[in-house]
This record gives C-alpha cells, sequence and structure tokens, in this order.
C-alpha cells in the first residue's frame, strides 16, 4: 500500500464520512485494503516490502562454505561449483556477482586527512587540456599546476609540451611567483623527475637532484598509480579544468590568449576564492606562510634546453620539428642548441653564432637575411632568383625597390647583385634607409643608392669605406710591396727629447 493511498481513504471516512464500500469502490480497490489502512495508525513504509525469493536462494549456503574455504574465489568459479550435478544452479551470473558483494568484506582504501604546516610542502602535477592550432600545426596544451599545501596558494602556467625543460622552467616560475620555496616538493611518476621505480625505491633524475638542491627541496615521489597522495593539487587541476577552461572554447583562440588567462584567473578567481577546506582566502593565509618560506637564492637555475646537433650541408639544424639556419662557415659542424620559451640560440664554440625567435609551429624553416647572403657570396655561381631573394630579404623597402626596378629597362640582376654588395661594405641598416629614400624620390638605380649613401656618410663626416682585400684572388697576388726597414721603426719610436739630447 502506498502512503497516498492510505492518506486519502483517511480523508473519505473520517472527513468525507464515506463507507468502507463507499471508499473501496471509488478508489477502484478492495474493501479489505480499505480496513487494513482504518487499522494503521502510522503511514506504511514503502521501502520496507517483505523479500522476493530468488533462485540463488538454495545455494547460498553452498556459496558461503565455498568463500569460507577460499576467500578470493570469483564469481565465475562459484558459479562453476554451483552448477554441478542435476541439480544445479540455473541462473545469471549477476545474481551470484550481487551476493558476493553483499557478504565479501569490503576492501575500498580507508583515506587519513594530512594537515600540513606552513611552509612543510608544496605539490607539483600537470594536466592536459585540450589541443590549439598555431599556424599549420595541432599543439596539444598541458597546464603546471603547483599548490602550497598550507595555503592551497596556487600557480598555474599554461605550456604546448611536458618536456623536461618545461617542467623545469615551470617549477622555478613558481618558486618565483610564491617568493620563496617550502621544505618539500611532492609529484609523481613524471619522467623529468624519476628514471625508474617509484615512491620511496625510486631513481631520481640528475637534473632533478639538481634544481632542488638549488633551491634547498627534499624530493617526494609518489608511489605509482597512488594520485591520492598529491590529493591537494590533484583538486587543484580538476579547479582548472572545471572552472578555468569549461566553456571558454570560444575565447581561447590563440596561444596568447591562454597565457593571459592563466595570470588574470589564478590572481582574480582561484587565490581570492573562499577555500571549501580551509574556509579561508589562499591569499590570506599565505602571508602566514610567506615569511616561513625559504629565500630563493640569489643565482637563478639555468632551465634552458641544451641540445648537441649537426649543421646540415643546407646550414640549417633541427630543433623541435623546425629548422633554424646558421652561418654557413659551420656547415657539417659540432654545434649545441640552447632553447628558452622564447628563443634559440645556436652555440658554437661556446659562443653564440645565430639566435632566432622560437617557433611553436612545426615544419618550418627559420632564417636570417645575414645567413642567406652570406651562403650567396660563398657560391661560386649565384644563380638570379637567388640574387632575387637574398635582395627581397631586405624588407619591404627592398621589395618595393625591386618591383618598381624590373618596370625600367635595364638588366635588373645587375642592380641587385650591386646593391647586395653594398650592403657587405656599408651595413644593411644604412643600405636599406638609402633604398627608402631612392623610393620615396622614385630613382630606381643602385648608382644612385650609392651616391646616397655616399652623401650621408660624408654629412656624417666619416669616411668612405673600402674593401680589405680585392675581389680577386690575382689581384692580391700581383702587388708587389717594398721590403721594411728595420731603421724606420727606431726613427719612429725616437721622441723629440731624445733628439735634442743626442
Amino acid at each position: 500500500m502506498k502512503v497516498s493511498q492510505w492518506a486519502e481513504i483517511r480523508r473519505l471516512v473520517e472527513v468525507e464520512k464515506l463507507s468502507q464500500r463507499a471508499v473501496a469502490l471509488q478508489l477502484g480497490c478492495c474493501h479489505r485494503t480499505v480496513a487494513r489502512a482504518l487499522r494503521m495508525d502510522h503511514p506504511p513504509d514503502e521501502k520496507r516490502r517483505a523479500p522476493r525469493g530468488s533462485v540463488l536462494d538454495p545455494y547460498k549456503s553452498k556459496i558461503d562454505a565455498l568463500l569460507a574455504r577460499y576467500p578470493q574465489l570469483s564469481a565465475a568459479r562459484v558459479m562453476e561449483e554451483i552448477r554441478r550435478g542435476p541439480d544445479g544452479y540455473t541462473g545469471q551470473l549477476t545474481l551470484v556477482r550481487i551476493y558476493l558483494r553483499q557478504i565479501r568484506p569490503r576492501r575500498g582504501r580507508v583515506y587519513q586527512e594530512v594537515e600540513y604546516e606552513p611552509g612543510q610542502a608544496m605539490q607539483i602535477d600537470w594536466g592536459h587540456c585540450g589541443q590549439i592550432r598555431i599556424g599549420n600545426t595541432q599543439r596539444k596544451v598541458s597546464v603546471f599546476v603547483a599548490v602550497l599545501c598550507y595555503s592551497r596558494l596556487c600557480y598555474i602556467e599554461f605550456t604546448l609540451s611536458q618536456r623536461k625543460a618545461e617542467f623545469y622552467r615551470a617549477i622555478v616560475n613558481a618558486l618565483t611567483f610564491f617568493g620563496g620555496s617550502p621544505r618539500r616538493i611532492i609529484f609523481d611518476n613524471l619522467k623529468a623527475a624519476v628514471l625508474n621505480g617509484s615512491g620511496r625505491s625510486a631513481c631520481l633524475h640528475p637534473e632533478f637532484l639538481a634544481l632542488c638542491g638549488h633551491f634547498c627541496l627534499e624530493p617526494i615521489a609518489c608511489e605509482r598509480r597512488d594520485p591520492e597522495s598529491k590529493g591537494t593539487v590533484e583538486a587543484g587541476v580538476r579547479y582548472v579544468k572545471r572552472n578555468a577552461l569549461a566553456g571558454r572554447e570560444d575565447e581561447l583562440v590563440s596561444w596568447d590568449d591562454y597565457q593571459q588567462l592563466a595570470v588574470t584567473w589564478r590572481d582574480e578567481v582561484a587565490n581570492v576564492r573562499l577555500h571549501h577546506t580551509t574556509r579561508q582566502r589562499p591569499v590570506d593565509r599565505f602571508t602566514q606562510e610567506s615569511s616561513i618560506l625559504r629565500p630563493l637564492p640569489r643565482f637563478a637555475f639555468d632551465t634552458d634546453e641544451i641540445v648537441p646537433a649537426i649543421v646540415s650541408s643546407h646550414a640549417r639544424v633541427h630543433f623541435d620539428g623546425n629548422r633554424y639556419s646558421v652561418p654557413p662557415r659551420l656547415q657539417n659542424a659540432n654545434v649545441f642548441i640552447r632553447a628558452n620559451a622564447t628563443q634559440v640560440q645556436i652555440l658554437a664554440d661556446g659562443e653564440a653564432a645565430a639566435s632566432h625567435v622560437r617557433s611553436y609551429d612545426r615544419n618550418q624553416r627559420i632564417s636570417l637575411p645575414e645567413h642567406r647572403l652570406e651562403a650567396l657570396k660563398l657560391r661560386s655561381r649565384v644563380r638570379a632568383h637567388d640574387i632575387e631573394d637574398a635582395f627581397d630579404s631586405l624588407g619591404d623597402e627592398a621589395r618595393k625597390f625591386h618591383l618598381e626596378l624590373r618596370r625600367q629597362p635595364v638588366k635588373t640582376t645587375v642592380h641587385l647583385r650591386r646593391l647586395l654588395n653594398l650592403v657587405h661594405l656599408y651595413g644593411r641598416r644604412d643600405v636599406v634607409a638609402a633604398i627608402a629614400r631612392a623610393n620615396q624620390w622614385l630613382t630606381f638605380d643602385a648608382a644612385y643608392v650609392e651616391t646616397i649613401l655616399l652623401q650621408e656618410r660624408r654629412r656624417r663626416e666619416l669616411p668612405s669605406p673600402t674593401q680589405v682585400r680585392p675581389r680577386r684572388q690575382e689581384l692580391l697576388e700581383e702587388t708587389d710591396l717594398e721590403e721594411p726597414d728595420p731603421a724606420d721603426y727606431d726613427r719612429l719610436t725616437h721622441t723629440e727629447e731624445e733628439t735634442d739630447h743626442e
């Protein structure tokens, strides 16, 4: 009997003064039901019903005996045993599993809440945040989250990879944001931190140990498949995905949008909210922890990625899916690539041979104009289109001059070659400025550009530049020089006083 039916029967009898027969006819139920409802002083309990029988009931005693001898016996093996004989079990495996779940003791893990002291520990972890298109490449977006365990102050940083250099750089940025380092750092089995093993038996990466030693951090590795041991940062990663990223697909169009979101959401939402565990704002609780943190070292920790490379025959090196130009003189040489978040440097013999803006696109050829000019200079025979490409790489003014020069009744390659020679002699900046003035005065001729350069140097009272050596080697060999006389040096070193004394 339902509570609604019991209540309606009582109302019709007590208020409407209907007979039991009339109530049964009106509600369409049996008169015995009406009589039983009137005898009940309390509403019926719909949840308490008489247990229904099951086809498994005759076999439950046998199942209990089996589990007493073999506690870890699986449901499939139990069903196999109770099916034996002519009167064996004929039901489904689901009933067996439900019964085993009821009688077996629960093996769930019991968690203990951990209380952290100020400045005691920091937890770090990665999280996957979908993808973004950069240029022609679809890149995965990850978020690095670091949380101080006492104050719950968090630091987040979006990255395009989880490489070792990105991991170390994010840790340094987090410690810089906190303004100090705690005593411990708690992390998962990341390849950048753990070479093999886990927990207390983990073998840590030497470079990660160097980072911990620099900031005086005690590394604590979690056991494998045990994310609950760093539940504070796990909750932080979920909070980033559900609060910072959820519903912002239309806003996060470019990579700069992710970088801006990391700062604004961290400072205006995450660290000023009322934390559900501490019941305080992280920024307020951090005031009690900031003075406990260990001051950062005076010397910065080097987080740049340094990898060896061999310069190809095209004077390029490969890094992160792209090819960067190198001075042609380093062709087939062994160099080192030093990369940070924004820059890629090529080091040769301990010195920077080239520096490029880092590209996060893929399959790109990134070259500097001076490298192209040097490569053309080394060629024994330069093709016309190579000269045009080298000249166009000087900038927009050079391309405008080139376009107008093609409309003139002159041989374009001769003028462009002469202008490229002026770049070697006067420098790129002065030549581009002279080309811009030639464009302004609608005079498209290499000789006129050279005249502008000479006039500018005279205005600045600078001498006219000359070639260090003749263009052709035979001219150098035909140059005759007189044999030096040592007496000339003695005469030059004598002063006037010495001469008067003599």
